[in-house]
Order: C-alpha cells, then structure tokens, then sequence
C-alpha cells in the first residue's frame, strides 16, 4: 500500500481521486465492507452520515434515493 502511495505522488496522480464511488459496487453489502474496513475515500460511500454505505444499491435502506433518469 505505501509503495503505490509513493507511485502516485511521484507520477502525480492525487490517491483520493482513485477513491470509490457506489457505482463501482454491485450491492450495498460489497459496499458497506468496504466503507466499514476505511479504505481510501470510504467517507464517499455514506452521503448522509448514517453509516451505511451506498443505500440506494440492492440490499440497502433505500431511502433518499437520486431519482433514475
């Protein structure tokens, strides 16, 4: 983890730009492990500060959901 850490301020790239959005997960269960274990921009993953990630993916609460277009 650190070596790619050092890659990407050597080359340039900002870590927290790699970090995860819901829709690079399928479920709301893939989601939450990933926001339970805090890996790079886990904080995304929980818009309204519940503590569960990504409610709107099958599996999750479903409440406050964007409407789909």
């Amino acid at each position: 983890m650190k070596k790619a850490f050092l890659l990407s301020l050597i080359i340039g790239i900002n870590p927290a730009a790699m970090a995860a959005t819901c829709k690079d997960f399928k479920t709301h269960a893939q989601a939450q492990a990933y926001f339970d274990a805090k890996k790079p921009g886990y904080k995304r993953l929980d818009r309204d500060k519940d503590g569960s990630a990504c409610d709107c993916l099958p599996g999750g609460n479903g409440k406050k959901c964007p409407k789909r277009k």
